[in-house]
């Protein structure tokens, strides 16, 4: 947006002279009025601007992965529900723990013990419906830095009783150097616009007057269902991390001379 900054003097009796109000005006509007010499003389100058927005990403190999799974449990009674759940969560986290390495870690995301109602059988208004049993289920994270492996403990997980595989996320374990990288690569993009404008419109790029900067949300978990068919499968499961994108957007304004 380009404005107009209006500068007031005062007429030869002393009193104010109306100032117009800011504006916005094109590219080429440079206006200057001006009043007769007995009146006073009144000067408007016009300032131009140029808001740009330039958008860079990186892409680096994925170094992190964080796998969620767990054991789900029913039972007529809560705490036959509870113990069997809690016997099978603690064989796969003895199976997961002794898979890991040093900087890899294990701890638990989820609990929970629900009753399971019968809605089919007709009853009156009035009446609540039936438990029938109970569920429980509890879910472990695990993080680690060895994405090659993480085929291994998907499978690893559903032999020791893990019948749920409810997400799995690849990141990086540092993200500073990817970030300035794509912020470096948008502060680029916004300058090259920014020069091809000034350049097409004839007129000279001044300094920066603002900038701001947006780096992109980070990427969603990839969900993985394999849990019921990895426990039939002989070979590993064949997971691949890929790269891991960064994004980055610059919104820079650029004064006009």
């Amino acid at each position: 947006a380009f404005l107009y900054s209006g500068q007031k003097k005062s007429s030869p009796s002393g009193a104010p002279l109306p100032v117009s109000r800011s504006r916005t005006c094109s590219w080429y509007s440079r206006t200057r009025r001006r009043f007769s010499p007995g009146a006073g003389t009144q000067k408007v100058v016009c300032r131009m601007d140029s808001a740009i927005t330039g958008s860079g990403n990186s892409n680096r190999p994925a170094n992190r992965a964080a796998i969620s799974s767990g054991c789900r449990s029913t039972a007529p009674e809560a705490s036959r529900a509870m113990q069997e759940n809690a016997r099978k969560s603690q064989a796969l986290s003895i199976a997961l723990k002794d898979a890991l390495g040093e900087k890899d870690r294990l701890s638990t995301s989820g609990y929970s013990l629900d009753p399971v109602y019968d809605h089919r059988r007709e009853r009156p208004p009035n009446e609540p419906p039936t438990i029938t049993g109970y569920v429980a289920r509890n879910e472990v994270r695990v993080e680690t830095l060895q994405t090659e492996e993480v085929g291994r403990l998907i499978d690893l997980a559903s032999k020791a009783g893990a019948n749920r595989i409810s997400g799995l996320h690849f990141t990086l374990e540092n993200q500073q150097q990817a970030q300035a990288r794509a912020l470096e690569l948008a502060s680029e993009d916004a300058t090259r616009q920014a020069k091809t404008i000034a350049s097409a419109l004839g007129v000279s790029l001044g300094k920066v007057l603002r900038a701001s900067t947006t780096l992109g949300d980070a990427p969603p978990p990839r969900p993985y269902y394999g849990a019921a068919m990895a426990m039939e499968m002989r070979d590993k499961t064949p997971i691949e991390p890929g790269d891991v994108r960064v994004e980055a957007t610059v919104h820079v304004t650029y004064a006009i001379d």
